[in-house]
């Protein structure tokens, strides 16, 4: 009886805990932004729109969408116009949300009111028919607009979160670059181009297996295949890549030589990413949701799975699965070091 007292008193000091613990949660705190906005054009066209609280250094948001004439094809442009806060907004991280069309890729410029454009980002996009996003930071300490134009009615451009950025001070190793230049704000991985030559360090090679793009489109297209000559079997080995559209609930698949490793693993970005897009599925009940932005993939690979010689990797999908995009694939060797 006297060595059965003191847990009797552990489990009533639990329950004491368990109790005191539900008197004192946590209340839910609304993360303020002021600074931040995003803008969800879809919504902002619609009539009657409802107004958004713009941050200080942003006006006004305006769309305007110009007919097709004399040979000029039909465009629409959303223009933001800013308020000069000097360090405030010195440096814009704006994130484009688009659906990437052939020949609709849009374009950011930085306008003046005396008409000059220090600005004019690239043609966003690759035509590869998807959901996607591309982040800029655009200096924009003497910008009085942006203008985002794409060609049509502009019905492909889903929306835009725009942010002011600061420099804080960070410290690297010497003899390495450091991996983020400019910070997501929602954790996001950040892109990283594979290496033109193979790299080697502490018995690691690094080495490209396809620098490009490649469409896996289910269910005629639902795997890509990857060919690569190897000198000898690693010890271990990590294939690392990119995926555009990914479905947290239908993963890629990838075969090393002819045997499954398994579910391709993401490093899904804070939920509050307005890369999350909800997709209505038929034959399910739940809400499904696909990222709409490149993710950061990773598989470790057994060396006992490699040989010298020839080698072939798959990556293939469900073929219920919404099609994806790969690209940037390389592979890290480990050999004894």
């Amino acid at each position: 009886m006297i060595r059965l007292r003191p847990f009797i008193a552990a489990l009533a000091l639990l329950a004491l805990g368990a109790w005191t613990g539900a008197a004192c949660a946590q209340e839910l705190q609304v993360q303020v932004t002021p600074f931040s906005v995003w803008l969800d054009f879809e919504a902002l066209a619609k009539p009657n729109a409802p107004k958004v609280a713009l941050p200080i250094w942003m006006e006004s948001v305006v769309s305007d969408t110009t007919p097709a004439r004399s040979g000029q094809p039909e465009k629409t442009n959303f223009r933001i116009r800013l308020r000069r806060f000097g360090h405030l907004n010195g440096e814009l991280q704006l994130r484009l949300f688009f659906f990437d069309k052939p020949d609709a890729g849009p374009v950011v410029t930085g306008w003046t009111e005396t008409g000059s454009e220090p600005y004019m980002s690239p043609v966003l996009g690759a035509g590869l028919n998807l959901p996607s996003s591309e982040t800029l930071v655009v200096p924009a300490g003497q910008l009085d607009y942006l203008d985002i134009t794409v060609p049509g009615n502009g019905a492909n451009l889903r929306g835009a979160f725009l942010s002011t950025l600061k420099t804080h001070e960070a410290k690297h190793a010497l003899d390495f670059e450091p991996v983020n230049v400019v910070e997501d704000p929602f954790g996001k991985s950040p892109s990283a181009a594979p290496p033109p030559d193979d790299q080697s360090l502490y018995g690691r090679v690094r080495a490209t297996i396809d620098p490009g793009v490649v469409k896996i489109e289910p269910p005629d297209a639902a795997r890509a295949r990857y060919e690569f000559d190897l000198d000898a079997a690693p010890l271990l080995a990590a294939c690392t890549f990119e995926v555009l559209n990914a479905d947290p609930f239908e993963p890629l698949f990838m075969w090393v030589n002819d045997r499954l490793i398994g579910p391709v693993a993401l490093h899904f970005p804070d939920l509050a990413d307005p890369g999350y897009q909800a997709a209505a599925r038929p034959s399910d009940r739940e809400t499904g949701f696909h990222y709409t932005g490149w993710l950061r993939a990773q598989v470790v690979i057994r060396g006992s799975y490699l040989s010298s010689g020839v080698n072939k990797i798959v990556l293939s999908l469900n073929e219920h699965s919404a099609p994806v995009a790969v690209r940037s694939v390389e592979i890290q060797l480990k050999h004894p070091w």
